[in-house]
């Protein structure tokens, strides 16, 4: 039998690498079928396949691990919210469950009414599955599939130069809300309670299909979920994804001061840090795009705008420099500092 680990090129924990996933994933899709729109790509998040009738299937699948139960409301999100940026409404979740064997079941009842419950909330059908007991796994391992449908999809090949960059949401809400609340006692010793507190509730703050659909009313071309890897890594992806280059001003960028506080704290950087509920969009006319989306009560800004170079610049005031490949999510350093004080 083939050893499954060998060699000394281990891959870091977390998404991985732009060049990992290019030459060793990417490389080897090589099949192919007439009816699919979109398949795999750098920021291709969805697969959009033609069906009968007028409508296309859109289908997006993730995997992660289960240390906090909030992980599941947020990858609910994120998956609706992947299916929104490809002009798709979710219909239903599949999903898979791997428990190590000392798991309980208690847990499982808890993963499932988390997931349940974020999927009422959605307005789409938990609609199976598979769950399974394995000795490889020392947390929940979880599978989601989401699947929807759209009218007209929009393809993430679609982005071009001179289109207005806009950000709705703000970013880093989730890795905020994650990291006030795990280290909740520590930052109250350094921050008032309000702002810890708030922070707690940041992914209440989250943006879903509505934002979407009012960048898709205002002319919008493509959109593009704010994940791992913060803003940093959807400019790239966005702009990767078509060889097209952006400008980009950081200041413009809303972000939270309890975001910037508490990454100061622990020196993380906030545009590197996990972002859901916020979107990246680029439209024809960026300014009658954020007047509509304040108007529904949605922060958002006009941060930059596509290029027909490949450099993806980054203006601060007056420094300017060039957007580095996407690092990995500063949520992960929160990992590491876990699985350490276990360790020890």
């Amino acid at each position: 039998m083939m050893a499954l680990f060998h060699g000394s090129k281990y891959m870091k924990t977390g998404k991985i690498s732009e060049n990992v996933l290019k030459r060793s994933v990417l490389k080897r899709c090589k099949s192919g079928r007439e009816e699919v729109a979109q398949g795999s790509g750098i920021g291709q998040d969805c697969a959009i396949v033609r069906s009968e009738g007028q409508k296309f299937c859109v289908l997006h699948t993730q995997a992660f691990t289960v240390e906090r139960m909030e992980k599941i409301k947020y990858q609910v999100y994120c998956g609706v919210n992947n299916l929104c940026c490809s002009g798709g409404e979710a219909v239903a979740l599949m999903m898979a469950v791997m428990m190590p064997e000392q798991g309980e079941e208690d847990l499982l009842r808890s993963i499932m009414d988390s997931a349940d419950t974020v999927c009422r909330e959605c307005g789409i059908q938990l609609s199976g599955g598979h769950t399974e007991i394995s000795g490889a796994v020392q947390v929940p391992v979880v599978t989601m599939t989401l699947m929807g449908y759209a009218k007209e999809p929009h393809l993430t090949k679609d982005i071009r130069q001179d289109l207005e960059l806009v950000m709705a949401g703000y970013p880093a809400l989730t890795g905020t809300a994650l990291l006030a609340r795990e280290k909740e006692e520590e930052l109250k010793l350094r921050f008032p309670l309000e702002l810890v507190e708030t922070a707690k509730e940041f992914d209440q703050l989250m943006v879903g299909k509505e934002a979407a659909q009012i960048g898709w009313d205002c002319g919008a071309v493509a959109m593009h979920d704010i994940s791992q890897g913060g803003i940093f890594g959807a400019l790239w992806e966005f702009c990767e994804s078509n060889g097209i280059g952006m400008d980009a001003d950081l200041r413009k960028i809303p972000i939270r001061q309890e975001t910037i506080e508490i990454c100061e704290q622990y020196g993380w950087n906030p545009y590197q840090l996990l972002s859901g509920g916020s979107f990246l969009m680029a439209v024809p006319d960026g300014q009658k795009t954020v007047a509509q989306l304040k108007q529904a009560g949605i922060c958002s800004a006009v941060i930059g705008r596509t290029t027909d170079k490949r450099e993806k610049v980054l203006h601060n005031g007056e420094e300017m420099r060039y957007l580095d490949k996407p690092a990995q999510d500063e949520i992960e350093k929160l990992v590491y500092r876990d699985a350490r004080q276990e360790s020890e």
